[in-house]
């Protein structure tokens, strides 16, 4: 018999009072002992479980609801692995793909091939080589970029024979890349047979990792290069770089067996690449006889993205494997079943290692149809735990989930939401499948008035994979909607999180009672559903104002095409955009003269445009990235200061006649300063501004790590600081205070964050929270880079991002912008600030209210005390996946609503 795990079944019994208690593969659980005949994967005719994988029910699921009506549900019926067609009989099941048997009406049974696991290491250290590479010359793109090793002999240093010496990065004698993907081409100088090669680096530590590949290209004397493999995969088969700390290792494969005069290497890695020696080995003479094997290369761009997408899956299957191994490993289960297992991951790494990502390809979990077989085991092994085929729990709203956590002993759920009018706030629930089919579940909500229905929108949230392997339930496609209910689906193995936001407008402030019920066809829930809605309204325009380099003003741009440009202008719109971004484009120069007078106007119809896509913006901002001069004259020049305040009461007057005041366009002269040359071209540029009396602002975001370096006078004609706030709060009580000296004088102040890659940071602290940092401070703004960055590739496959980073908190492609919770935290955190901001006016206005004066002391003292309550210390991890309290700025809030009850006469 296998334990229990106490608490799932009696959620089944009292929570859900409709399910079958403890069906568990058709049987009890207490029948569900570790040697049951249910298939590794749920399907097949439920046979003993023995040969060459075990039975269950096919079908199982579509017995219940009546039948499977087409290839739509469920993929008909089949076995996921094969192909559903409908015909006019109804859905008809393909034949199972090597080495596979069986067929896929009846289920695929696994059938072991030997080759797993794919990555057992026998140890054995690099024999004797002949290097044919030695002085070979050879050609890097893109040229090296890391300043404290790349010098001019980075052209002869790969082949050169000698090794560094030393901190690997810090040697002339290194190669190294930051943010890029090199492609470093050796000549051989004359067809040569090729047994293998090496590849010396070092990585562990100051944020440099090891290659995540290593891909080899072949050409012979007719440049036709052909894709070897991986030197990475190779050289894991018999060595593994140490997992932890700093350490100089060699890549090395003896078994390429080929020939060619070149030899291409594509480095895959991320933020920073770093070699000193590569070599070329010797081998048989017999070779050059034979054809270059590895498919033909037309474009090492395509050729090595495709190869970082398919590694990216291949990574994903092999680490979800290894983890649900590890998870059988600790259960009391047969060896029977760990044999089905095991035989199970042979046939499908036999699948895997075949698999080619298309043009559409998204690293959306499950990734496919083995993918989902893989986690079907994930099922089996909770049914033997005796879990419910469906576990319906909840986790804090704004946690990291797991795509492969146990739900817990003793789950619950009830969802209950504090609001007021015009807001938008998120809940959220999660189902667990451990059945062994897939599940389609029917979502209602009952006992709300129509009305509340048409403010509540359900998300299905999309487990999504990472360039880094760390997978994410972020995104929030919007559930499918049909007639009263909403329709959820839930791969078996796998949690289905549920994201409900409400945005309740036009309905009375009261407490209001409903459930949400969730039907299979076989087992109906319900989850308790609580409203309150508060006797107040969320303004349409908040007064913190909010904005992330969108640069939506010409497409292409990063993430921002002409398909979706409408559609993202929307969504950020929603989520209280109202400081849009534009490159300097938008602001031509005009023609001056030799003594700096403009004497052509600017185009003015780019900015035209771009200020209609943003109708009603609170600023306008543009990344000027001016030099020391302009139109010809040098600054500090009286010709530079002539032509530059020309120039700005152009674009002032062009503003007026927009009906806009200048002040509502904001430059920002130079990005980041933290040098003395950067902030004289700044205050060359802010003087000349500020002379003209446009009245247009000059907007900085220095980044000193001692706001003392700065120069002061460059700081004092700046009308906006922006500080980074990581760095602010890393700056300590010194660096808060020459902030509010600076608001103090008059300066506006504002903060921005650019931490990334963006998908692994925390949407509460890193995103929401700055907002409760910027009311801390007195900021009235928040910026945070980039909406539109998404590293130049589809949010919905992270795998091409290679050694670019992602910093979108929506998911974008080419033609859609999808919402996340990093969206949804901003908005929220803009939200709480309105929150503050209105508590604040509560209190101004109390005493003239004839509120009791002990209330009003009240009130001050949350007002004053919330935001340190709220806001973590400041040496809190930037990264959702350690640990924090999410829940505290939602109790604050609740906090303020109540106070703000008892401040209304």
């Amino acid at each position: 018999m296998i334990p229990v795990v106490a608490g799932v079944l009696f959620l089944a019994v009292i929570l859900f009072p409709g399910c079958r208690s403890g069906h568990i593969d058709g049987g009890d659980a207490g029948d569900a002992d570790a040697g049951d005949g249910v298939a590794v994967d749920g399907y097949g005719d439920g046979d003993d479980g023995g040969g060459e994988g075990g039975g269950g029910e096919a079908g199982d699921e579509a017995g219940d609801e009546g039948g499977v009506v087409d290839c739509s549900t469920d993929n008909g019926g089949c076995d996921p692995l094969v192909t559903c067609t409908d015909t006019p009989g109804g859905p008809q099941c393909g034949e199972c793909p090597e080495p596979y048997s069986g067929d896929g009406a009846g289920g695929c049974r696994c059938r072991t091939t030997g080759l797993w696991p794919p990555d057992l290491v026998e140890p054995r250290d690099l024999p004797p080589q002949t290097n044919i590479a030695r002085g070979a010359s050879y050609t890097l793109d893109p040229a090296p970029n890391y300043g404290y090793c790349t010098d001019p002999g980075d052209a002869t240093q790969l082949t050169d024979g000698q090794y560094t010496s030393g901190y690997f990065w810090t040697q002339s004698s290194t190669v190294g890349w930051s943010r890029k993907t090199p492609l470093i081409t050796i000549d051989l100088g004359a067809d040569r047979p090729i047994r293998g090669l090496s590849y010396n680096t070092a990585a562990g530590t100051a944020g440099v990792s090891w290659p995540t590949a290593i891909l080899v290209f072949v050409a012979g004397p007719d440049e036709v290069f052909h894709l070897a493999g991986d030197l990475v995969t190779w050289h894991r088969r018999h060595q593994v770089p140490p997992a932890e700390g700093y350490a100089v290792h060699k890549f090395w494969t003896d078994e390429l067996h080929t020939h060619g005069r070149y030899l291409a290497l594509a480095v895959v890695s991320s933020p920073y690449i770093f070699v000193d020696e590569i070599e070329v080995f010797a081998g048989e003479p017999a070779w050059l006889d034979e054809p270059i094997s590895g498919d033909v290369v037309d474009d090492f761009a395509s050729a090595i993205r495709a190869e970082a997408v398919r590694q990216g899956a291949v990574r994903r299957y092999l680490s979800d494997m290894h983890a649900i191994l590890e998870k059988a490993e600790g259960l009391p289960v047969s060896q029977e079943v760990r044999d089905e297992i095991l035989c199970e991951w042979d046939s499908a790494w036999q699948l895997i290692r075949e698999f080619r990502p298309g043009d559409d390809f998204r690293a959306v979990l499950p990734l496919d149809a083995v993918h989902r077989r893989i986690f079907s085991v994930q099922a089996r092994l909770w049914r033997i735990q005796g879990m419910p085929e469906l576990v319906v729990w909840q986790s804090p709203t704004w946690d990291f989930l797991d795509h492969l956590a146990d739900p817990p002993g003793q789950p619950a759920a009830a969802i209950a939401v504090d609001l007021m009018r015009n807001e938008y706030r998120s809940a959220q629930l999660n189902i667990t499948n451990a059945a062994p089919r897939a599940r389609r579940l029917i979502l209602r909500m009952e006992g709300l008035p129509e009305e509340m229905l048409a403010g509540i929108s359900v998300s299905e949230v999309a487990w999504t994979d990472t360039v880094g392997g760390t997978p994410v339930a972020s995104a929030l496609p919007a559930a499918r909607r049909e007639d009263d209910h909403w329709v959820i689906e839930i791969p078996s193995g796998m949690t289905r999180q549920v994201w409900l936001t409400f945005h309740l407008e036009d309905l009375p402030a009261e407490r209001y009672q409903g459930e949400m019920l969730l039907d299979d066809g076989r087992q109906s829930r319900s989850i308790p559903l609580r409203v309150q809605l508060y006797p107040f309204s969320l303004p349409s325009r908040p007064h913190l104002h909010l904005g992330g380099w969108d640069y939506t003003n010409r497409v292409p741009s990063r993430g921002i095409t002409e398909q979706n440009r409408p559609a993202v202008i929307a969504h950020l719109v929603e989520h209280f955009v109202d400081r849009p971004w534009a490159t300097s484009s938008v602001m031509p120069r005009g023609e001056f003269d030799a003594t700096g007078r403009l004497i052509g106007d600017p185009d003015t119809s780019e900015f035209d445009r771009w200020l209609q896509m943003w109708p009603g913006a609170d600023r306008y901002s543009v990344f000027l990235a001016v030099g020391d001069s302009f139109a010809g004259h040098a600054a500090g020049t009286a010709e530079f200061d002539t032509a530059v305040g020309q120039w700005m009461s152009f674009w002032a007057d062009h503003l007026r006649a927009k009906g806009l005041e200048p002040s509502r366009l904001a430059l920002l002269l130079v990005d980041e300063p933290h040098q003395a040359d950067q902030d004289a071209t700044i205050l060359a540029w802010a003087e000349a501004v500020h002379a003209s009396g446009a009245g247009i602002l000059v907007w900085e975001d220095p980044t000193y790590r001692d706001m003392q370096d700065a120069d002061p006078a460059m700081i004092a004609a700046c009308d906006v600081l922006c500080p980074n706030r990581q760095m602010f709060l890393a700056g300590g009580p010194a660096y808060a205070q020459y902030f509010a000296d600076r608001l103090a004088a008059g300066t506006t102040l504002e903060f921005y964050s650019c931490s990334g890659p963006l998908r692994l940071l925390d949407p509460y602290y890193y995103l929401r929270l700055q907002a409760w940092t910027a009311w801390q401070h007195g900021a009235t703004a928040m910026y945070f880079w980039a909406f539109s960055d998404n590293g130049g590739v589809s949010s919905w496959n992270e795998y091409a991002l290679m050694s670019a980073r992602a910093f979108s908190p929506a998911f974008l492609d080419e033609t859609s912008i999808t919402d996340a919770k990093h969206m949804e935290a901003i908005r929220e955190g803009v939200e709480d600030y309105e929150y503050l901001y209105l508590l604040q006016q509560a209190v101004l206005q109390a005493p003239g209210n004839g509120i009791d004066p002990a209330v009003i002391q009240q009130a001050r003292d949350l007002l004053e005390n919330l935001p340190d309550r709220v806001l973590p210390p400041p040496d809190t991890s930037i990264y959702w996946q350690d640990a924090l309290d999410r829940t505290v700025a939602d109790e604050a809030r609740v906090e303020i609503l109540q106070m703000l009850q008892q401040l209304t006469p």
